[in-house]
């Protein structure tokens, strides 16, 4: 049996894993660029050449890119994948794997948000850990009043704006059932707004700046100890606090993301997650799927995965090394773990990029001063007039 499978760089090792481990499996390997992978698949789907039997999807979202009418190149997985195994991942892990209602991929890794936390600077400066985003807008007072440098996150980043606005349950694209290629958009809602207001006014107090997490101004303030507190993803600690941010050993530690005051649970977004998907109409249909599960399941590829396994059986063994690793405080795999229970529902499949169109539109306010309410309206439209394009039928309610 020969499949062709494409995948970036990391990939690879694990195509290369399951080629040893199945030796009657011959690999024809493909390295493809994350940014590319769309537009050169829709390329060999045009010319009729060089298809994958199996695909690595970057970020899941974009399977809603390849499983459209024009593109139609995703395989629907009901039925084919046993349904004992798809109970074992974790709850919406693969969300962003439904394409009107359609289970079309697996996801290789979830990237969902938790609080991460300087544990050493919260006790001096006797705080305690919110467990409500109000208690978390409160904090964020506190700081901007202790200390001018302190501060929680960013008022520019899409992904950290977009996590909070979708963690209030805010309609800003959300698939509406029973109705195909249909979404509702709808940010002049309650829900909405408690995360507009809180955005602004942690804005507002400076605990929110006007700098991404990968740019040198957070770099810099993070290093000399200025982050406190900060709602990210689960492969923040290991990149980007430790990596990037290079934070001492025996200061970070995780906790639930915050939930709102008048709710149980949380509700959590993510900021990446990639997927693998099969070709609908590979020849070798049994062979790819069988490579699609063990990639996304198996102990031998997922135990040592650089990032949080969505299949459950797996993912506690993968999180031994973080429960036990010096640098972080305590057990941080168990607020992940946890906080895996919550992951959002919406965190679909769209066929275009929600972070793009808040870059645009609100990055530029937020970072001069002004507010995310005064551009709500506008953010809006261009929502509207995006997801159109798109096409998708837009529904205010």
């Amino acid at each position: 049996t020969t499949l062709t499978v494409w995948g970036d760089t990391l990939r690879v090792q694990s195509y290369a894993a399951y080629a040893e481990a199945n030796p009657d499996v011959s690999l024809d390997i493909v390295t493809v660029a994350p940014e590319e992978t769309v537009t050169r698949l829709q390329l060999a789907l045009r010319t009729g050449t060089g298809i994958p039997d199996l695909i690595f999807i970057s970020d899941a979202p974009n399977s809603a890119m390849l499983a459209s009418r024009q593109s139609d190149y995703l395989m629907r997985l009901e039925g084919r994948i046993d349904q004992a195994i798809l109970d074992d991942f974790y709850p919406n892990a693969n969300a962003p794997c439904i394409v009107n209602e359609e289970l079309v991929c697996l996801r290789n890794d979830l990237a969902h948000n938790h609080i991460w936390y300087d544990s050493v600077k919260m006790g001096e400066l006797g705080l305690s850990l919110p467990e409500t985003w109000e208690e978390f807008e409160a904090l964020s007072k506190t700081l901007a009043e202790a200390d001018a440098n302190y501060f929680v996150g960013s008022a520019v980043d899409p992904y950290g704006l977009y996590g909070m606005l979708m963690a209030a349950g805010c309609d800003m694209a959300t698939p509406v059932a029973g109705q195909e290629d249909t979404i509702l958009v709808n940010m002049q809602a309650d829900a909405c707004m408690r995360a507009i207001t809180m955005i602004d006014r942690m804005n507002a107090n400076g605990t929110l700046i006007d700098s991404g997490p990968f740019d040198p101004g957070f770099v810099e303030r993070a290093g000399e100890g200025g982050l406190v507190a900060y709602v990210g993803p689960t492969w923040f600690g290991e990149f980007i606090l430790r990596g990037t941010y290079q934070i001492p050993e025996g200061r970070i530690a995780t906790a639930l993301p915050p939930r709102w005051a008048e709710e149980d649970e949380p509700v959590t977004w993510s900021f990446g997650g990639g997927a693998f998907g099969v070709w609908k109409d590979t020849e070798q249909p049994d062979a790819a799927l069988e490579m699609l599960v063990w990639l996304t399941t198996s102990e031998a590829n997922q135990r040592d995965a650089v990032t949080f396994p969505p299949y459950a059986p797996v993912t506690q063994l993968w999180g031994e090394r973080l429960t036990n690793d010096a640098y972080y405080v305590g057990d941080i795999f168990a607020a992940m773990e946890e906080a895996a229970l919550f992951a959002d529902p919406n965190y679909g499949a769209r066929r275009f990029d929600m972070p793009s169109v808040i870059g645009k539109i609100v990055s530029p306010v937020t970072a001069s001063g002004g507010t995310l309410e005064s551009v709500i309206p506008d953010l809006e439209a261009e929502i509207r007039n995006t997801a159109t394009v798109f096409g998708y039928r837009v529904v205010s309610e």
